[in-house]
């Protein structure tokens, strides 16, 4: 075994015992000098200063160099095992560094998993009773209505009357907000809660005019909308246009128009009515901002009423 492995295997215990050796070796010597100092000048102790001074002359000049040889080697050794005791103890502190940082990771996707099965055991109970609702008013009633649909006479009643712009539109969709109200209202309430509670989205639950229409659009709130979008139906859809129509930004229907625009709700809605573009439902281009029509804006010659 050569001096860098022997140095490699140094521990605390071998330290003491180069510590012994060493001390031994030190001690020995100085019984050699001594002994060898008595059988030289044997004349017993003198009273002169001069002679002591001559024999501590002989001693300190014979071991002082290989007592300071010596307790620099004691040193190198203890310097040597505390770097190693310091490589190990930073060894150690990065492996803990490291199992804390994987603990934490850990953590926070047990955490986001966690918030993540929070949202949808809301959401999709949301999407339940919002699918209830929308099939409340679209399912067919009976025999006084010939069999049409809630969702058949206020659509019926809204575009085929004779009204001027979207605010008579929607005054005229008003009438039958008993009917039909509960569902919008109900739809409002879970685009809200996505935009609100989507964990990696931006909106937050200030849920400001600025913030729904300035802050970036999530890839999960994108999806989650998508989800809700696709159980409406076409003539839904028309029916949504007019009820979020409203003057200004005072109006309570604002953020719900926002949300629209937000997550292009009208992306496939027809603007043709019997087969016909309805001057309404055309007129909501203006109303409405562009992003609310998705990719599809505007190209109503495949679609049917």
């Amino acid at each position: 075994m050569n001096l860098e492995e022997k140095l490699e295997s140094l521990t605390p215990r071998s330290l003491l015992k180069w510590l012994a050796w060493i001390l031994g070796v030190a001690t020995g010597l100085f019984g050699l000098v001594l002994t060898l100092y008595l059988m030289e000048f044997n004349n017993g102790f003198s009273n002169e200063n001069s002679d002591w001074g001559t024999f501590g002359d002989f001693v300190g000049g014979t071991l002082n160099p290989i007592f300071g040889f010596l307790s620099l080697i004691a040193l190198l050794l203890t310097i040597v095992l505390q770097s190693k005791e310091l490589e190990s103890t930073r060894i150690e502190l990065e492996r803990s560094a490291s199992a804390q940082e994987k603990t934490e990771a850990a953590l926070n996707k047990q955490s986001d998993t966690q918030e993540k099965q929070q949202f949808e055991n809301t959401f999709f109970s949301l999407l339940d009773q919002h699918n209830k609702a929308l099939e409340k008013i679209s399912t067919p009633t009976g025999k006084y209505t010939k069999g049409r649909s809630v969702l058949d006479i206020v659509r019926l009643s809204v575009f085929s009357g004779n009204h001027a712009n979207l605010q008579d539109a929607k005054n005229a969709l008003e009438k039958h907000n008993d009917i039909c109200g509960h569902y919008f209202r109900v739809l409002y309430q879970v685009l809200k809660f996505i935009a609100t509670n989507v964990p990696d989205g931006s909106v937050g639950s200030e849920f400001s005019q600025e913030t729904i229409a300035d802050s970036k659009l999530a890839p999960s709130e994108k999806m989650y909308s998508n989800i809700v979008r696709s159980f409406l139906s076409y003539d839904a859809t028309q029916l949504l246009a007019i009820n979020c129509y409203c003057a200004d930004r005072l109006d309570t229907y604002w953020n719900f128009k926002l949300l629209i625009e937000r997550y292009s709700f009208l992306e496939h809605m027809p603007f043709k009515f019997k087969e016909k573009d309805h001057v309404l439902l055309v007129s909501t281009k203006e109303f409405y901002e562009k992003n609310a029509f998705g990719r599809t804006q505007f190209k109503t010659s495949s679609q049917k009423a």
